[in-house]
């Protein structure tokens, strides 16, 4: 077969049918005319003057590119635009003899190429919704004040707190805080779910969940009418309000339970707590008002010890039939009973024998192997018995122990007693309360006083750097309870009699014996019809050789004494209302090294020269507190006496 190219195209010499079916295929795969820059026309050459193959060799189909373009908004088809590549066509090979008569003329069915094409790429389409439409509360601000006079009664707020919430919805033009408004124009409140939640957890805080959960709005879901709007989202607005106020000790006021009660409360303000979770999110909403309570050790430490007694409240009791079991309540034992008059005759005294012992030692517990010796052990079987008591555990056998002692009815040990545990819960939630009086920050260098401890601590970043024992006011001359700034301290100080103690004890006997004064050492002066008497520095002064000054209203600090000998005792409720501190020197070296460097030698140095002023540096806040319920340093829940009655007064003001 010979082929010529005529006219630019190919033309084929072969047999008849076989040059049918290459032109057919030819013009099945011939490209586009060379117009424009487009591809040649294709030639194929048929060679058959032997019986070589037959090979065509075809060029490439040309990549086809279909590109549609982003019509605008109002034409109703959205172009696509993709680029589609094509393989190149293979080499076909024709074995087809075509000089033999005898075989019949076959036809080869070549396959188009097939195309492949990419993936769509996704398609995201943004549909963009009409805004929702904005709302606002029908309303004034002296209609916001009118509907809040209500709740000003309810819950105590101040005049200022009132205004505060009238001034923050004023400011914002009486948009609403909670309340929000769908697509469709329902109003909704899409926060309240996780406030309820808060508010019903709320007894973990140790606060009042039925009075938190009365305070948000009868319609807790659904859709709000307009003509509650108003109402509603003010409603939700002091419901958030309170649960700080009342996280930060909003609940009472201290001055009205006991003129000894006077600490100055750190409450939120009202305009800024909502400014400041107007736009919270519900998850974010718990954390933010959650941030309002206590976060002092102390008090997270009985937030612990009132979720674990309520747990073990809430256990069920196991009765005689499991009392066997492990870890079930086992029986206690009876104790021997005392014979009649046993203790009478001279106190027993430690370390001596005495026939009485024998019956002590039998009453507690204790192998008779002891004798009559008043031992260790002993003394300390009866600590522990006045602990379980509560009696002071200082081993004399006082008419309180005696009587307890015979009583078969009292336990032997701490774990033998059975307290009222609702009791000690209420107890808990009172002293948590009291935390919730004292500064959210107390400061990273600051005096801490616990006063029915009886002990001071010097605290430095959270820890304590600094122990000593203390002796506080009698239940008559109470130490007060507040929070203030020490200034300086006086070495050799004078002491001015306070006017109380003038009254109450000096001028009844200056009225009977006019140098009754001068013959202790005071000083006393007169001016007209009044009288002032004061004691000047030295070894007999009622204040010691040092005293620590933070003025407050009640003229109290913390001094020296010159009584030392009473800091022995383990009652120590024995001063006028001032904090007597032991070995204060020891005490003022810690408390100035880190700003002046002043050691306890340098400071006694100072004795005897006169009234000697050190002002310090910087102040440093002390607090004067009240805990009859703590966790100390091993994570012992301790209990103390309530000296003064605080804890009952606040149990009664919180109806506990």
């Amino acid at each position: 077969m010979i082929a010529q190219k005529v006219n630019g195209s190919s033309r084929l010499r072969a047999r008849p049918l076989a040059l049918v079916s290459v032109l057919a295929f030819m013009a099945m795969v011939a490209p586009l005319s060379a117009e424009d820059g487009k591809p040649a026309p294709a030639e194929a050459i048929i060679e058959r003057e032997s019986a070589d193959p037959l090979r065509l060799d075809l060029p490439a189909v040309p990549e086809v590119t279909l590109r549609v373009e982003a019509a605008p908004a109002e034409s109703p088809v959205t172009p696509v635009e993709a680029e589609v590549s094509v393989p190149a066509a293979p080499e076909i090979e024709l074995a087809e003899d075509l000089r033999a008569p005898a075989v019949p003329m076959q036809q080869a069915e070549i396959p188009a190429p097939k195309l492949e094409l990419p993936e769509p790429p996704a398609v995201v389409v943004a549909v963009e919704m009409p805004p929702a439409p904005q709302l606002k509360l029908a309303t004034d601000e002296a209609g916001i004040r009118a509907a809040l006079e209500p709740v000003r009664s309810r819950y105590r707020f101040r005049a200022t707190e009132i205004e505060a919430l009238a001034s923050f919805y004023a400011a914002r033009d009486f948009r609403p805080v909670w309340l929000e408004a769908r697509p469709d124009g329902a109003v909704v409140q899409p926060r309240l779910a996780a406030l309820s939640k808060l508010f019903a957890d709320a007894e973990q805080e140790g606060l009042d969940a039925v009075r938190l959960l009365s305070a948000l709005p009868m319609r807790t879901n659904g859709i709000i009418p307009a003509e509650r709007m108003t109402e509603t989202d003010l409603a939700i607005s002091v419901a958030a309000f309170l649960y700080a106020r009342d996280a930060r000790g909003g609940r009472l006021e201290p001055s009205r339970l006991s003129g000894m009660l006077t600490p100055e409360l750190d409450l939120p303000n009202a305009a800024e707590l909502l400014a400041s979770i107007a736009d919270v999110p519900a998850d974010r909403l718990t954390a933010s008002l959650l941030a309002y309570q206590p976060r002092h050790a102390g008090y997270r430490a009985l937030r612990a010890e009132l979720m674990k007694l309520r747990e073990e409240m809430s256990a069920p009791i196991l009765t005689g039939s499991v009392a066997g079991l492990a870890g079930a309540p086992q029986p206690v034992a009876v104790a021997a009973a005392l014979p009649p008059k046993w203790l009478e005759g001279p106190a027993l005294a430690f370390g001596k024998p005495d026939p009485r012992v024998v019956h002590l030692r039998a009453r507690l517990g204790l192998p008779s192997e002891g004798g009559e010796i008043y031992d260790a052990d002993l003394r300390k079987a009866v600590e522990s018995f006045q602990r379980a008591n509560g009696l002071t555990p200082n081993g004399r056998i006082s008419p309180k122990t005696r009587a307890a002692l015979e009583n078969a009815q009292t336990p032997l040990t701490e774990s033998e007693r059975k307290p009222d545990k609702q009791a000690l819960a209420n107890t808990i939630i009172a002293n948590m309360e009291r935390w919730r009086w004292l500064p959210a920050d107390l400061g990273e260098f600051h005096v801490f006083v616990n006063v029915p401890d009886f002990k001071l601590q010097l605290v430095q970043d959270g820890r304590s750097i600094h122990e000593t024992r203390v002796i506080v006011g009698k239940p008559q001359t109470q130490t007060p309870v507040f929070s203030d700034q020490m200034e300086h301290l006086i070495v050799n100080p004078s002491w001015g009699v306070p006017p109380s103690i003038l009254k109450k004890e000096f001028l009844p006997k200056l009225a009977t014996d006019p140098d009754y004064a001068a013959r202790r050492g005071f000083e006393v002066t007169r001016r007209g019809n009044s009288i002032s008497i004061r004691q000047p520095p030295g070894e007999k002064n009622a204040l010691g050789f040092v005293k620590f000054m933070f003025p407050n209203n009640h003229s109290v600090y913390l001094h020296d004494t010159p009584n030392r000998s009473l800091f022995s005792n383990d009652f120590r409720a024995l001063s006028h209302g001032c904090v007597r501190v032991d070995k204060p020197f020891a005490f003022a070296e810690k408390l100035l090294s880190t700003s002046l460097g002043y050691s306890e030698g340098y400071l006694r140095g100072m004795i005897g020269k006169g009234e000697r002023m050190v002002r310090l540096p910087r102040k440093i806040p002390v607090h004067l507190s009240y805990f009859t319920v703590f966790v100390d340093a091993e994570g012992k829940l301790q209990e103390r006496r309530d000296l003064y009655g605080h804890d009952a007064r606040v149990r009664a003001a919180l109806q506990l």
